[in-house]
C-alpha cells in the first residue's frame, strides 16, 4: 500500500510531501514554527496556523492515509466543516474520504491528495502551480531564493529575457490567436524547445489551440501530446517535465525531453497545459530540462492562465456596464461606476414620470401574446431612449406601464424639466409608433403621462433575493395616481402643481382643477402640459381656467356660458367637456355645501 500524500494550505500555498499519519493543527507555542511539518513519534505534525487563529485548535485533525483516500479523526472541539460529502465531521467522529479531498479547518482550505510513487524519469516540482490572482508572478519569478530551491542560478540577461515574454504575454490581447502563439513561443525560444503548445482540455481529452516549431520540426498532423505527463499534469496541478529511457510509454518514444505546466482558472481547476517537447537529433540525446526551466514554464503558464482571467473579468465587467447602461444610461452608469455610494438610500426631490399605453387589454386580446410582446417591446424601448436621452433612470415596467425618475442618483436640479421635456418627447415618438404598427393594430398607439415632483426616499429597494434601483414615498404615488386620472380628465399629459412651479417660461400649461386621489388625503392642483407654439390652444387656455375660477367661487352660470362657447369651437378637449358637465351638474341640482375639489375613486 501506497502511503504518499501530500497536503496543500490554499489560504498561503504551504505544501507537504508526507507519508504515514499525521497530525494537523496550529502552533502550540509562538516558539513553533509555522507553517511547517516534522516527525513528532511515529507520525507526522503539521502546524497550519498561527498561536491566535483559535478557530484551528492545536490537534485537530488526525489523518491516516488508506489506500486511494485517507481516514479523518477530529480530535478538536471544533467541527471540521466543508467535507465533500456535504457533511460536516463533529468532534470525536471519523469518516472516510476518497483522495483528492478539500476540507476545511477553521479559516484555512486544506487539500489531501495521494501521490503515485513517481517513475524515475518523471520529475515534477514540488509545489502545485499557482491559480491566477495567487500572488505576484514576477516576485516569484525574480526571487532569490529560486536559485536555492534549484541549485541553478539564473544568468541576468536570461532572467531579464523572460521577465520580458512574461510581461509581453500580460500586455498582449489576452485569449486571442496571438496570444496563444505568443506563450507557445516563448517555450520554443526560451527553453531551446523543438515545439511549444497550448492544449485545452475538453470534457476528457485535450485540444490543441496552437504550435509553434523550432527550425528543425515541421509541423505533424499525427501528433499527439503524452497522456502519461498530462495525466499527471491534470491529477496533480504541477509542472511535469520527463527526460525518456529505455522505460517510457510509447507517447514519449523519439523524444529527448517533455515539460507540461497546468494552466489553471480562478478556482484552481486545470483547464489547458502550456507543452513543450524536444526531439532526438540525429539519434544523439539531446540537453534534458533542468527545473530551473521547468520553472521558468510553470511562470509562463500562469501567465497565460493571469490573462485569461483578466479576459474573464473584464467580459464580467462589461457585461455588468452594459445592464448598469441599459438600467440608467451610459452617463449616469459612469458616474456611478465612479461614486457607488450614489446606490445607497436618501432622501433627495425627485421628479417621477409614470407613461401607460393606451388599450393595451383590448390590443393584446387581438394580437395574442408573441405580437403583443414584440408590441409592447418596440414602444417601450422608444420611450426608454426618450428617457435616456433627457439622462433620466427608467426604474420600472410594469405591463404596459413605464416609471421613469430623474434627481437621483446623481442631483439634478432641473429634474422637472427634463421630466416634462421627456413626456412631450414621448408623444413626438408616437407618429413613428403608428408607422409601424397602425396595420397591425388597426388604430393609433395612445399614451397617458403623468408627472410629479417631491421628495422620496431613493436608492436599493426590493427583498434578499432581488433587489432593484428606485423611489418610494407619497411623490411617488401621487405620479401614479396623475397618470391613473389622465383617463379620467381626458388628457394625455397632466403634470402636478409641484412639478409646474419648477418649469420655466418655455413650457405651456392649463390649470385643469383640484383632486384629491386615493389614499392621498391632501388635495392636488393637476395641469395639462402641451408643446408650446399652439395659438389657437392659448385661447383655449385663457377662456377654460376664467370658466375655471367662476365655477370654483360658485358661479356655475357664468361657468357654463364661457364653457358652452369653448365646447362648439373645441368640441373634442376633454376637460372642456367635463367642467361643463360638472357646472350644469351643480345648476340643475344645487349642491348643499359645495367642493369644487374632484374625489377620484380609482387609480
Amino acid at each position: 500500500m501506497n502511503e504518499r500524500w501530500q497536503l496543500r494550505v490554499h489560504d498561503n500555498a504551504f505544501v507537504a510531501e508526507l507519508t504515514g499519519p499525521a497530525e494537523i493543527g496550529r502552533q502550540q507555542s509562538k516558539e513553533e514554527p509555522q507553517p511547517t511539518h516534522y516527525m513528532a513519534g511515529d507520525r507526522w505534525r503539521v502546524v497550519i496556523a498561527p498561536l491566535d487563529e483559535v478557530t484551528v485548535s492545536r490537534r485537530h485533525l488526525e489523518v491516516k492515509p488508506i489506500g486511494d483516500g485517507f481516514t479523518l479523526a477530529n480530535k478538536s472541539a471544533n467541527q471540521v466543516v466543508g467535507l465533500p460529502n456535504g457533511q460536516d465531521l463533529q468532534p470525536g467522529a471519523s469518516c472516510q474520504l476518497p483522495s483528492p479531498a478539500v476540507i476545511r479547518l477553521g479559516k484555512r482550505t486544506i487539500r489531501l491528495q495521494t501521490v503515485d510513487e513517481p517513475a524515475e524519469d518523471l520529475e515534477s516540482l514540488p509545489m502545485m502551480t499557482m491559480a491566477p490572482g495567487s500572488s505576484s508572478l514576477i516576485s516569484s519569478l525574480m526571487n532569490a531564493n529560486m536559485a536555492k530551491v534549484t541549485g541553478q542560478a539564473m544568468e541576468a540577461d536570461q532572467l531579464t529575457a523572460w521577465i520580458q515574454a512574461f510581461l509581453g504575454l500580460l500586455h498582449s490581447a489576452s485569449g486571442s490567436d496571438d496570444f496563444y502563439a505568443q506563450a507557445a513561443r516563448a517555450l520554443v525560444d526560451l527553453v531551446k524547445l523543438d515545439s511549444g503548445r497550448v492544449l485545452f482540455r475538453v470534457g476528457e481529452s485535450w485540444r490543441e489551440k496552437t504550435v509553434q516549431a523550432g527550425g528543425r520540426l515541421s509541423a505533424d498532423s499525427g501528433w499527439r501530446p503524452s497522456s502519461r505527463v498530462l495525466t499527471n499534469v491534470l491529477r496533480e496541478k504541477k509542472t511535469f517535465w520527463q527526460v525518456p529511457d529505455a522505460r517510457s510509454g510509447a507517447s514519449l518514444k523519439g523524444l529527448d525531453a517533455v515539460v507540461a505546466a497546468p494552466i489553471l482558472d480562478r478556482g484552481g481547476n486545470v483547464i489547458g497545459a502550456l507543452y513543450g517537447e524536444r526531439r532526438q537529433s540525429g539519434g544523439q540525446v539531446q540537453r534534458p530540462i533542468s527545473q530551473m526551466e521547468a520553472m521558468l514554464v510553470d511562470v509562463l503558464a500562469s501567465g497565460v492562465a493571469a490573462g485569461l482571467a483578466r479576459v474573464e473579468q473584464e467580459q464580467a465587467a462589461l457585461k455588468a456596464r452594459l445592464t448598469f447602461e441599459q438600467f440608467f444610461g451610459k452617463r449616469l452608469a459612469a458616474e456611478i461606476e465612479k461614486n457607488p455610494e450614489l446606490l445607497d438610500g436618501r432622501d433627495t426631490e425627485i421628479s417621477v414620470l409614470f407613461c401607460d399605453i393606451r388599450g393595451y387589454s383590448r390590443i393584446s386580446e387581438r394580437l395574442g401574446p408573441a405580437r403583443t410582446v414584440a408590441w409592447i417591446g418596440d414602444v417601450m424601448s422608444d420611450l426608454s431612449l426618450c428617457v435616456e436621452e433627457h439622462d433620466g433612470v427608467v426604474v420600472d415596467f410594469i405591463g404596459d406601464e413605464m416609471m421613469a425618475m430623474w434627481g437621483a442618483p446623481v442631483d439634478q436640479p432641473d429634474h422637472a424639466v427634463r421630466a416634462c421635456r421627456t413626456a412631450l418627447a414621448m408623444f413626438d415618438h408616437l407618429p413613428k409608433l403608428n408607422e409601424r404598427w397602425q396595420s397591425v393594430l388597426q388604430e393609433p398607439v395612445q399614451l397617458g403621462i403623468g408627472v410629479n415632483s417631491g421628495i422620496a426616499q431613493v436608492g436599493k429597494v426590493g427583498s434578499k433575493l432581488r433587489l432593484k434601483y428606485g423611489a418610494m414615498g407619497n411623490t411617488v404615488n401621487l405620479g401614479s395616481r396623475v397618470q391613473g386620472a389622465t383617463k379620467y380628465l381626458k388628457s394625455p399629459l397632466l403634470i402636478t402643481d409641484a412639478t409646474h412651479t419648477k418649469l420655466d417660461k418655455t413650457f405651456t400649461a392649463r390649470r385643469l382643477c383640484q383632486v384629491r386621489v386615493i389614499n392621498i388625503v391632501q388635495p392636488v392642483t393637476l395641469l395639462e402640459l402641451v408643446k408650446p407654439g399652439n395659438t389657437s390652444w392659448m385661447e383655449l387656455k385663457r377662456s377654460y381656467e376664467e370658466a375655471l375660477e367662476d365655477f370654483t367661487k360658485g358661479e356655475f352660470r357664468q361657468a357654463c356660458r364661457i364653457l358652452g362657447r369653448l365646447i362648439r369651437e373645441y368640441p373634442d378637449d376633454g376637460p372642456t367637456l367635463l367642467l361643463l358637465s360638472r357646472a350644469v351638474g351643480c345648476l340643475v341640482e344645487a349642491p348643499d355645501s359645495f367642493d369644487p375639489v374632484i374625489v377620484l375613486a380609482g387609480k
